[in-house]
């Protein structure tokens, strides 16, 4: 009795450890394949996106993007849209993980999270990345909100070399 006691407190606190680790929104403990959080005073490019949504077309909007391993990027994000968004960015691997988080937890917002950003709709918010890792998949820039990706709110960029 007493070994099965132990083995559900054991079960019981490693099921907290990561429900609050999934919880946080940095999906792998802040260790990014794609890169780290940049800051504002090594900015080398500003890029502005909008975040639409007509006539049930949504859409990641923004000029031509060129990211190269170096570039810290400040993304000025405004959501031009009717309903709330998000603003991710990450390699695809890391959005697929995204994905299903915000399949579990639909509701969630980013106030923690480096790679993420929640708008209502008319907010402007920003997010500064350091491409400091060389992706071999796409950088995606997406809406993970449920259905709002397969409802085309992704724009995939390649690293340039």
């Amino acid at each position: 009795m007493k070994n099965l006691v132990a083995t559900f407190a054991i079960a019981t606190s490693m099921m907290a450890i990561s429900t609050f680790a999934f919880a946080t929104g940095t999906h792998d403990g802040g260790h990014h394949t794609f890169g780290e959080p940049g800051k504002a005073d090594q900015v080398t490019q500003t890029i502005d996106v909008e975040l639409v949504d007509e006539n049930g077309d949504m859409k990641i909007l923004h000029a031509p993007l060129k990211i190269k391993k170096g570039d810290v990027v400040k993304f000025v994000i405004t959501n031009k849209g009717a309903i709330d968004h998000e603003f991710s960015i990450g390699d695809s691997p890391s959005q697929r993980a995204h994905a299903l988080m915000m399949e579990k937890m639909p509701d969630m917002k980013h106030e923690n999270d480096a790679t993420a950003v929640t708008l209502a709709p008319g907010e402007t918010k920003e997010l500064i990345w350091a491409f400091t890792k060389t992706v071999s998949s796409n950088i995606e820039l997406a809406c993970q909100m449920p259905g709002h990706y397969q409802a085309g709110m992704v724009s995939k960029v390649k690293m340039v070399k």
